[in-house]
């Protein structure tokens, strides 16, 4: 099975990017077809085609009137984007690390990666009632920091990108809030069963508030200190 890598990235965290990209050149197995970084800048490189965050879909991010705009539209970018080349594609965090080999698939079928952190974040379940009729199917999250959509299945899954918009705009406040990862995968867990596998994953977290900006050292040091650990991936968030 073919698929592409998707890694959406905040200026707040271009010191961890080029770390983020190096442990998917490592670890992903088998590697993505074609690498996208999605930046405010267009930042791009020699294996990875840079698209800026006005280009990555086609929706007016002056229209999101929820106070984090930029935090919503990344997840309208990874629900509709159309510039990745196959119909699979992986979306990673650019805070997050790889740490050991991650297998994307399992007996032909992509797989959900469940995280050993709990979480559960009841303003995202009543968005989904609200807007989806959806429930919540499982009693894990979603919620990983990485995760493989099918072009296909966000298209039957939200038909009107622009309705979604005015969904948000009218629905969205602190006790009731759109998940993409929440939404994705119950959608899929109740509509398309057969579609995903599943995989385990151990997590650890960093972070600190974005007023303390990490180093490269920093990042290096926590990257060698893990080596070792019994974890799949790590975090270095930068929270604001």
């Amino acid at each position: 099975m073919k698929y592409d890598l998707i890694i959406p990235s905040h200026p707040k965290d271009y010191v961890k990017l080029q770390f983020c990209l190096n442990s998917c050149l490592e670890h992903l197995n088998p590697s993505p077809e074609n690498i996208y970084v999605i930046t405010p800048d267009g930042l791009g490189g020699s294996i990875a085609t840079g698209i800026k965050d006005e280009d990555a879909v086609q929706i007016n991010k002056a229209t999101i009137k929820y106070r984090r705009s930029n935090w919503i539209y990344q997840q309208l970018v990874k629900l509709f984007q159309d510039f990745t080349e196959n119909d699979l594609y992986l979306c990673v965090d650019s805070d997050l690390i790889f740490n050991r080999p991650i297998d994307i698939f399992k007996d032909g079928k992509p797989n959900f990666f469940v995280s050993d952190r709990d979480q559960h974040h009841e303003p995202y379940f009543n968005f989904m009632e609200l807007y989806f009729g959806l429930s919540r199917q499982v009693d894990h999250t979603f919620i990983n920091d990485f995760m493989v959509f099918d072009k296909n299945i966000c298209a039957e899954m939200i038909p009107n990108k622009d309705h979604l918009v005015l969904a948000i705009n009218a629905l969205m406040s602190d006790d009731c809030l759109l998940s993409e990862f929440e939404t994705y995968g119950n959608y899929i867990t109740k509509n398309h069963p057969e579609l995903y596998g599943s995989q385990l994953t151990k997590t650890k977290m960093y972070g600190r508030y974005s007023s303390e900006p990490w180093s490269g050292e920093e990042i290096k040091q926590i990257v060698d200190e893990n080596r070792a650990e019994d974890v799949d991936l790590f975090t270095i968030h930068s929270w604001t």
